[in-house]
Order: C-alpha cells, then sequence, then structure tokens
C-alpha cells in the first residue's frame, strides 16, 4: 500500500512513516491521465497531484487551491478559461531521497520525458475540463541538486519539441509554421528556432498546439557589451504544447 493509500484509511503518522521504507505500488497520475471534457466534480482526486493554485499561463502561481473545485476563483484568461496549475505527486521522490536511491531519477517533480514542466489544467465557467497545458519549466535548473534527477536543463527546452509534436502526430511540413527572428532578436551559436504548429484531429475532438523558440531575445547577448565577458542564461529555450477539446461529436 502506497502513501496515498495510507492517507485514505486514516492511519496514524507513525504508520504512515514505517511505510516510508515501503516500495511504492502504483504509478502517480500525470497529466496524460485528465480526460477533455471532464467536469470538474469527475476529475482525479485531490490526492493524486498536490501544489494546487491559480496558473498565469506559464508564469508565477497565484492564488493558492485545496483542489479542482476551486477552479472559479481564478481569473478567466481571455478564452474564459480558468487555469488550475498543479504539480504531481511527490511521494515516491520523497521516498527515494530518504533511501538515496535511483528512483528519483524518474520520479522527481513535474516532469515529462526528463524535461520539467509546468502542468495546468483550463476549465470553462461549467467546470467542464477544455484544455490541457504544459510549458517547459527553467525552475529546476536553479535547484542544487537538480544534477541527481538527470532532468534536461534549460538550454535544451527547445528539444521538447521534437517529442511532443511527435506524440500529438505533428508534421513540422503540414502542420508548423516557422518564424524569422524580429527586430533586435538573434541566432544561438549560428542556430535559432522559432517554431507555431497546430493540428486538428475531428477524430478524436481535439486541437493540438505547441510553440517551440531556442534564440536570444532584444537585450540577450552572448557576451556582455560593457565588459565583454561571456553572458549566462541570456536566451530563450522554451516548448509550450496546449490540447484543447472541440467538444463532443455531432
Amino acid at each position: 500500500m502506497n502513501l496515498r493509500n495510507l492517507a485514505r484509511t486514516g492511519l496514524t503518522a507513525g504508520a504512515v512513516y514505517m511505510a516510508v521504507a515501503l516500495p511504492a505500488s502504483a504509478a502517480r497520475l500525470t497529466i496524460w491521465d485528465l480526460k477533455l471534457g471532464t467536469p470538474v466534480s469527475q476529475m482525479p482526486a485531490w490526492i493524486e497531484f498536490r501544489a494546487y493554485a491559480c496558473g498565469s499561463n506559464g508564469g508565477p502561481v497565484l492564488t493558492p487551491l485545496k483542489g479542482w473545485e476551486e477552479f472559479m476563483r481564478c481569473r478567466p484568461d481571455d478564452k474564459g478559461l480558468h487555469e488550475v496549475y498543479f504539480e504531481y505527486d511527490d511521494e515516491e521522490e520523497f521516498i527515494a531521497r530518504a533511501l538515496e536511491d535511483g528512483r528519483l531519477a524518474r520520479n522527481a517533480g513535474t516532469v515529462d520525458k526528463q524535461f520539467p514542466v509546468v502542468t495546468s489544467a483550463l476549465f470553462d465557467d461549467n467546470g467542464i475540463l477544455q484544455a490541457v497545458r504544459l510549458i517547459t519549466d527553467p525552475r529546476p535548473d536553479y535547484k542544487v541538486d537538480n544534477f541527481l534527477a538527470f532532468l534536461k536543463v534549460r538550454d535544451e527546452h527547445y528539444l521538447y519539441g521534437a517529442f511532443i509534436t511527435s506524440q500529438f502526430s505533428i508534421t513540422i511540413a503540414r502542420d508548423c509554421k516557422r518564424l524569422e527572428l524580429a527586430e533586435g532578436e538573434h541566432d544561438i551559436g549560428g542556430q535559432f528556432t522559432k517554431l507555431d504548429c497546430e493540428r486538428i484531429d475531428e477524430a478524436q475532438r481535439k486541437r493540438y498546439v505547441v510553440q517551440v523558440r531556442y534564440y536570444r531575445k532584444p537585450g540577450q547577448f552572448e557576451r556582455d557589451p560593457t565588459t565583454g565577458q561571456p553572458t549566462e542564461g541570456q536566451f530563450e529555450s522554451q516548448t509550450r504544447a496546449e490540447v484543447y477539446w472541440l467538444g463532443p461529436a455531432r
């Protein structure tokens, strides 16, 4: 029995503590376990995820929430959707850290294909799950033990685009538009990526949207213009992925 199940049974803290040394028996849920079109009342139990809050389209988390059911506390976006930020259950990560075993590498944080991601669910006013969103997350780069988890670092986050477009059956030549650098933007070592992709799957009633970015924004430089010294972190490397529900079949 894992800690989630122990919590449901109401066992004492001592019993839960003793269970830490036991291996987890069930894989944790991820964003791919959320079903578009689901009413908030039928979403996975709050204990399957953690750290619920109002999202800000990949930015800092806003109002803390107790669970999905508080979605209306989040201000609607320009599409009228309420964004609920959440993180993956950290039970197995906690156990792996306590036992210093290799499971940390596959259970650390909220990740997809070893890329740290910001995940959120978007509900309409009626509490129907209309979309899910993943955005590569730069925050683990600043954790001192990130190397133990083998997470992809920020300068590789644009590479997540290749994985997610494949998962969404997006064909670059057919479904994507390559954008040119705008005024003040620069390549990185002679290369850059600004890719906007979209595919509609009528059979599955889904719309897939992916954006991939790898370049220097205006004001970002390889070397400091004043000192000539190499800069650190002055580049954009990000992948955004969204799946929207098209509604029930007609």
